[in-house]
């Protein structure tokens, strides 16, 4: 796999990333072009200046939706982090 030419952000990522995703197995040369898409995609996003403009705002939800659903298929998500193992519940109520 030839690495790609990315902005510092992006490259930092694709870097930090690369070798665990191909130990993995969840980076192989055919899926190659989707993790680069996905750095480019993660670079963009932090280097995003947000302002008072929708625009800009519009551009930031699009981008982490697109990261989101990239990286996913990367098995980056955050969802098996966000699980619950248990949820204790006495007398109807939950303890805080």
């Amino acid at each position: 796999m030839k690495k790609p030419k990315l902005n510092p952000t992006a490259m930092d990522f694709y870097t930090r990333h690369r070798a665990d995703l191909i130990k993995s197995g969840h980076l192989t040369d055919k899926n190659h072009d989707a993790f680069i898409l996905l750095a480019r995609t993660f670079g963009e996003l932090m280097d995003l200046e947000l302002s008072e403009d929708k625009q800009s705002y519009i551009r930031y939800f699009a981008l982490l939706k697109f990261y989101q659903l990239y990286a996913r298929g990367f098995g980056m998500s955050t969802d098996k982090i966000l699980q619950v193992d248990a949820v204790e519940e006495r007398s109807g109520e939950f303890e805080y």
